[in-house]
């Protein structure tokens, strides 16, 4: 009788980290003179920041006596979910452009719900083959509205194509990696509270950004020009790195514990629908009726899931669950 409430738990705090994570697509709107990059290290060093501020904090409440693999697990997942995603995000941009880029990215809630259920074999797949239809189907209506197609396909050489789409394609497995994997961890160590190891990741993400920072800055992939382009980058990072990584991530691990991993990945698509409403008040316009359906078609496929999965009785649930950490 605890699945249900549990379930609910789960969802909401998944489609709330979407939620907040859908404010990332908002922010190049609101910053559009700040550096990509600038504002991602920025982004980063505040959620590192802020985890270590509340590890000196609680004097490590809640991490202590964390062996050393689980250390690494946290410095693989910083990499996977949050820098090494973000640069080959940045790459894919910067050799096919945004467009393709996004496009590719836009599959992470299929990728994650299909992985996911392999790894974990949580519901037989043909329970998620009409729901996933559904998001792929507004994907792609929301994409051909989005994307300007006749600019994206050009101007770029062979040579650049096949970097770009690698670092894009590196940078969808990577997160796929990551949902998978961190859940699949959070169920296998329910004595690591969802804020602790949050903050674990941030500290580490940390680590990742000391290091980054100064290869960018020789690299020439940091440009700041001038103080007054400085306080909006400052502002911004502190949103993306307090609110968006920390707070997000907080939600996105109590989801993951509690979620179905195929179905926590389908609530990626909260994030995508989030990120163009939010784009779409801010300019004070409405969606056209073709990228409506699609933003349908995308919430109708989330519901559908949920109520498809809910029928697998409680028992049936856990031998399957049982038999995935077995096999693992």
């Amino acid at each position: 009788m605890k699945q249900a409430p549990s379930l609910l738990i789960g969802v909401l705090c998944g489609v709330s980290a979407n939620l907040i994570w859908g404010l990332a697509f908002l922010m190049p709107v609101l910053l559009p003179d700040a550096d990509a990059v600038a504002l991602a290290l920025g982004r980063y060093l505040v959620f590192g920041l802020v985890s270590l501020g509340i590890v000196l904090f609680t004097r490590g409440a809640g991490m202590r006596g964390l062996g050393r693999r689980v250390w690494f697990t946290a410095l693989a997942f910083a990499f996977a979910g949050h820098l090494g995603y973000y640069f080959f995000l940045v790459q894919g941009i910067r050799h096919t452009g945004a467009p393709i880029t996004t496009a590719i990215i836009g599959t992470l809630p299929v990728t994650v719900a299909l992985t996911g259920n392999w790894v974990r074999k949580e519901f037989p797949f043909s329970r998620l083959l009409i729901p996933l239809g559904f998001i792929t189907v507004g994907l792609v209506l929301v994409n051909l509205v989005e994307v300007d197609w006749g600019t994206a396909l050009g101007g770029h050489s062979g040579t650049t194509w096949v970097i770009g789409i690698a670092s894009a394609l590196t940078a969808l497995g990577l997160w796929t990696w990551y949902a998978v994997s961190n859940a699949s961890f959070l169920r296998r160590h329910p004595e690591i509270s969802s804020s602790a190891w949050s903050t674990l990741m941030g500290v580490c993400t940390l680590a990742l950004s000391l290091v980054a920072l100064p290869i960018a800055a020789v690299s020439g992939g940091v440009h700041i020009e001038g103080t007054g382009s400085l306080l909006p980058l400052v502002i911004g990072s502190l949103v993306l790195g307090l609110l968006v990584s920390w707070v997000g991530t907080v939600l996105w691990n109590r989801s993951s514990g509690l979620v179905p991993i195929s179905i926590a990945g389908q609530l990626v698509v909260i994030q995508v629908i989030a990120g163009l409403l939010y784009v779409f008040t801010w300019d004070g316009r409405m969606p056209p009726p073709l990228e409506l359906a699609g933003i349908a078609l995308l919430i109708g496929g989330v519901l559908l899931a949920i109520q498809r999965t809910r029928r697998t009785p409680p028992a049936a649930e856990a031998r399957l669950t049982e038999k995935a950490e077995v096999s693992s």
